[in-house]
């Protein structure tokens, strides 16, 4: 049986990576045993039944981790951050009968979040020491992979002024398979936000939100323990706020989201975070809402505004305050728009589609192998 392995050690739950999920599931539909190495348990495993085997790595070395996978041999092996590649970024050097991929999730920059800068200096510093170390790792294995996958053109070329490029790169933006079975028509009621409040989404604009009036807005995901004052007075300030902490599975996500009426986008990067700022066709909170047929209101960010503006998905705003004038005017005018995302989806978006030619360029090399 042909086997494959997904590098997973960056520390994301699946069910909150539907990239990785999914591509997993493609590739067990086309008859693979799938395999991922994570650091800890899958959580709610019975929700993903087509991953096969799960590898603890918490306790491997680098050493074993590659140990581990000669050991396995599978035909395929992708990565997909540079926290991946920096573990096996040898093998493809001496693994001549595996082909090697990186399915691209993250720009890898020098940049480290400025709460570890104000948390342990000590941590920041050693961040930033190590980047060239890990940059070099991430483009010697570019160098011996078989495809680059990247989610748009923007970041394909953002990528290249961050020293990794491939001759054969494949777009895939970071979307949802879409399932008509889960729109039924109707508009739905409020605003929703899925995917918490941290300081790289929202909290710039908390403080406004007490000033959203005519849009209902529900907040569905973690809140971030440095923002819970600010939450607390926003619940008695602003009833027509609610914010519910929880991490639900894949298919109970879809359902709680079909719910509401509007999808809010929103992210908080700073200015020297290119893998945020440029966040375009990567915006996996956009998709989530596209993919179930709801337009939405987004911010005003590189490629993420050009694609919704383009396609009339929903309204871009410049600041959190204009949210009840957006809602109004796609509520106003609910059909047109919903046609829109539905249509707009199916040929542009739908991850069926647009993660073929990656899984055909997979079972292509393997036959090469042979």
């Amino acid at each position: 049986m042909k086997k494959v392995i997904l590098m997973s050690l960056q520390n994301v739950w699946l069910g909150n990576s539907p990239a990785r999920y999914q591509l997993l599931e493609k590739l067990a539909d086309r008859g693979f045993e799938t395999y991922i190495f994570m650091k800890g348990h899958l959580k709610q495993k019975e929700n993903f039944p087509f991953v096969h085997h799960v590898i603890n790595v918490s306790e491997m070395r680098n050493k074993d981790i590659r140990r581990k996978i000669r050991d396995i041999a599978p035909q395929v092996v992708v990565a997909s951050t540079y926290e991946d590649v920096g573990s096996i970024y040898l093998l493809p050097w001496n693994m001549k009968k595996t082909v090697f991929y990186y399915y691209n999730l993250e720009i890898y920059t020098s940049y480290v979040p400025v709460e570890i800068k104000q948390g342990n200096r000590g941590i920041y510093w050693l961040e930033k020491m190590v980047y060239p170390c890990n940059k070099l790792k991430e483009v010697l294995y570019t160098k011996k992979i078989s495809a680059f996958t990247i989610q748009d053109d923007m970041r394909k070329n953002i990528s290249k002024k961050f020293h990794v490029r491939h001759k054969n790169t494949i777009l895939i933006p970071n979307s949802y398979v879409f399932d008509k079975s889960k729109i039924d028509g109707s508009a739905g009621k409020g605003v929703i936000f899925t995917g918490g409040i941290a300081r790289w989404g929202l909290s710039d604009q908390l403080y406004k939100l007490e000033f959203v009036k005519a849009a209902p807005v529900t907040f569905a995901g973690r809140i971030d323990p440095y923002y819970w004052k600010q939450i607390a007075k926003l619940r008695k300030t602003n009833p027509n706020l609610s914010f519910i902490e929880q991490q639900l599975p894949p298919e109970q996500h879809a359902g709680y989201i079909c719910q509401f009426a509007v999808g809010l986008v929103w992210y908080n990067p700073p200015r020297n975070d290119a893998n945020n700022c440029y966040m375009g066709l990567a915006s996996g909170k956009m998709f989530r809402y596209l993919s179930l047929g709801k337009p939405v209101i987004a911010m005003n960010c590189f490629g993420l505004a050009h694609e919704i503006r383009r396609y009339n998905l929903g309204v871009v705003i410049d600041d959190i305050s204009q949210l009840d004038g957006a809602y109004k005017k796609i509520m106003e005018n609910y059909a047109f728009y919903q046609k829109n995302v539905i249509t707009a989806y199916k040929r542009r978006y739908d991850f069926n589609k647009v993660i073929k030619p990656f899984l055909d360029c997979i079972e292509n090399d393997i036959e090469g192998l042979n």
